[in-house]
């Protein structure tokens, strides 16, 4: 899979013509290559300088996201399994028809982009379930609909969470899957709004800092002035 190694060169300026050992590389056999229906199309830099973002050809995930944060975690799926046998990967996050990988940072990309890549295109497959509630629930747009932001403070936890969700999924959400990452609320505790980074969001140096202040601004503007968003 050449297009892999043009993509490192591409990105790092760096030929992969030689291993971390300064030997050659392994190349794959000319019929090397996936026999399913996706593909990778493109692969993008994210804000977060230890993840990528591998563009798939086709949705990959039903609704939705799956995320893998360690190979405990991975165990039973073949394509994450196989992602984190390779030495660095720390975590897979898969959203509408993305693949984000974070390494650690004492790993280069040159010694693991291309592994992942052709990993990424032999093992992908797609996914009718997600991480999240499969329950029935309102569409964003049916709850801000029937939503007064000066009704927020009498809304129960549950209905809070309902209101931030949409507010998230129209505002939020979608800047942060541009850069390969995704962001899960795990609750309200009073005036708090308890939040996890998915995907390259998770290790981003910037998510702490300006993204979660910006966060907070905007629910503070949107729906209350007293809330406080905790990453955790």
């Amino acid at each position: 899979m050449p297009k892999f190694r043009n993509w490192l060169e591409e990105w790092f300026g760096i030929p992969a013509d030689e291993d971390d050992n300064g030997s050659p590389p392994k190349r794959p056999s000319s019929d090397s290559g996936t026999s399913g229906e996706f593909h990778v199309l493109r692969v993008q830099p994210t804000p977060n300088p230890n993840a990528f973002q591998f563009v798939i050809n086709a949705p990959i995930v039903a609704s939705g996201t799956r995320t893998f944060e360690s190979a405990d975690d991975a165990k039973g799926d073949p394509f994450a399994e196989a992602l984190f046998q390779i030495y660095g990967v720390e975590n897979v996050y898969l959203k509408e028809s993305f693949v984000t990988v974070t390494k650690s940072e004492t790993v280069g990309w040159h010694a693991v982009f291309e592994r992942i890549g052709e990993t990424i295109e032999e093992k992908i497959r797609f996914y009718d379930t997600s991480d999240e509630s499969q329950a029935p629930h309102e569409e964003p747009e049916s709850i801000l609909d029937k939503f007064h932001k000066e009704d927020f403070p009498n809304c129960n936890e549950e209905e809070k969470t309902l209101i931030v969700e949409a507010v998230l999924d129209q505002a939020i959400r979608p800047a942060l899957a541009n850069d390969g990452g995704g962001l899960d609320v795990l609750g309200i505790e009073g005036n708090i709004v308890k939040v996890h980074y998915q995907g390259a969001c998770g290790t981003c140096p910037s998510s702490t800092t300006g993204t979660l202040s910006y966060i907070e601004t905007f629910l503070k503007d949107t729906l209350h002035s007293d809330l406080t968003v905790l990453a955790q």
